[in-house]
């Protein structure tokens, strides 16, 4: 009996453990299965963080393009260094107002009673001089009815008619108004309701936005010569600068596009930012040399370039500064400075073209032994690429007298665009972006040849017709 039972306690632990080791090989097929899957699932999220990385640049590249933010982030001093205060610093030489030189009218103030007690006051010979500088308030208009005499000229065989001076055909306001909303929109950068609010409380005149903006049409149109001069001037110029920046038209993307010359700059706005707008605006083999940032679209002109050095240094910056940077990004980045800080005095020297050719050679060294060099980190690789795609874009101006390294001129002139668009949000309509271009080119323009705005614009708008236009009594 006794051999029996142990023979049934057998077979039934021999059947438990049966059991158990079926259930333990299929944990360890299932154990198997789901560390497959963990190890499938976390390559995917490696996948989807680097592409989420990658989108969030892009997104914030493009975002700052269109809306770059004002607000700068407090800088993080350096160890050991003493907080800067604010204002003028210690041996800073203070500057004054001056006064006006003309004086257009003069008056005596005298007191007829003590403002203290209100007790009688004696008089002096002593005077204490104060000149004062203000303005009129509530000016009002000047309406103007011109009798315009038809007349017949026998040899053109048809009626003709003078335009008055200050004028321009079909406008029911004349050039002062004109231009003071010209200069309100463009220089000072107002909105058209802000322009129409301060027409009314200084001059009250009347004219609504919608009429301001027809203003401006008309005033794109009679500049419209004068805006395909400001291109032929830039094409033939022997420097060019090219930028680009966001721009909106009805809620979506454009791109405002600007090229300029040392005293001339002009604007245009479009749907693309593709490589045919700067062929477009160049012309074909345009003499010079172009200054321009390393955006691609440049790359296929016809004619030497110059590529910034302002933004390859604060790109390979950025990376040098970052927590996690590389030895191999630091040590370039320094390289980089050391080179431009050369080039920055080698540029301005006055060489024979042998002698440029020479220091040409030695600089395109350098920069081969950067674009050869075996880097490891992936930080300094993009700025290697960066370099190799530029490549000896990086010292034409060695070769050209009076080639900046630098696109900060572009910088400073499509600023004004970026202004504009952050108070306004771009344009409302195609013909309101062309309008705003062509406006804002001469508006600029103006400002770099350092011309008088005022009296230029109104060479521009009516020119002199001596001899042709009489009023009565003249």
């Amino acid at each position: 009996m006794e051999t029996r039972k142990l023979r049934q306690d057998c077979a039934t632990y021999f059947r438990a453990w049966e059991s158990q080791k079926e259930k333990s090989e299929r944990l360890a097929r299932e154990n198997g299965e789901l560390k497959k899957e963990n190890k499938d699932l976390k390559e995917r999220l490696g996948d989807t963080l680097e592409q989420l990385d990658r989108e969030i640049e892009i997104k914030e590249k493009y975002r700052g393009m269109l809306f770059k933010s004002s607000k700068k982030e407090n800088p993080v001093p350096k160890a050991g260094a003493e907080k800067k205060k604010r204002g003028g610093q210690i041996g800073h030489i203070g500057t004054s107002r001056e006064k006006p030189t003309e004086i257009d009218q003069e008056k005596e103030v005298f007191l007829c009673a003590c403002p203290h007690c209100q007790g009688k006051l004696t008089k002096s010979n002593s005077f204490y001089e104060r000149t004062v500088e203000d303005i009129e308030l509530y000016k009002k208009t000047i309406v103007t009815k011109y009798n315009i005499q038809r007349q017949w000229c026998p040899d053109c065989k048809k009626e003709v008619r003078g335009i008055p001076q200050g004028t321009i055909e079909n406008s029911p306001f004349g050039i002062n108004i004109l231009l003071w909303i010209m200069i309100q929109k463009y220089r000072l950068r107002l909105p058209l309701e802000s322009i129409s609010a301060s027409l009314e409380i200084q001059y009250g005149l009347k004219i609504r936005e919608g009429t301001i903006q027809k203003i401006l049409h008309t005033l794109k149109k009679k500049f419209g010569s004068k805006y395909a001069e400001l291109i032929n001037e830039v094409r033939k110029n022997k420097i060019k600068y090219a930028d680009e920046t966001g721009w909106r038209i009805q809620g979506q993307n454009a791109w405002c596009w600007m090229f300029s010359s040392p005293d001339s700059v002009v604007y245009t706005i479009e749907e693309t930012r593709g490589k045919g707008v700067p062929q477009r605006m160049l012309g074909n083999s345009p003499p010079g040399v172009l200054i321009r940032d390393d955006y691609a679209a440049y790359k296929k002109l016809d004619l030497p370039q110059q590529s910034c050095w302002s933004h390859l240094l604060r790109n390979s910056r950025e990376k040098a500064e970052r927590e996690n940077s590389s030895k191999e990004v630091r040590d370039l980045h320094a390289t980089l400075k050391a080179i431009f800080s050369e080039l920055s005095e080698i540029i301005p020297q006055k060489m024979f073209a042998k002698k440029r050719k020479e220091v040409h050679q030695i600089y395109k060294k350098k920069i081969q032994v950067i674009i050869d060099t075996k880097y490891i980190a992936k930080d300094v690789q993009e700025i290697q690429t960066r370099i190799t795609n530029q490549n000896t874009n990086l010292i034409t101006a060695i070769l050209y007298p009076g080639v900046p390294l630098t696109n900060n001129e572009a910088e400073r002139n499509i600023r004004k665009m970026v202004v504009t668009r952050k108070i306004s949000g771009g344009s409302r309509s195609d013909n309101g972006a062309a309008t705003h271009a062509v406006n804002m080119s001469i508006i600029q323009t103006l400002a770099l040849k350092k011309e008088t705005l005022v009296s230029e614009l109104q060479k521009l708008l009516n020119p002199a017709m001596v001899g042709l236009v009489l009023e009565k009594g003249e």
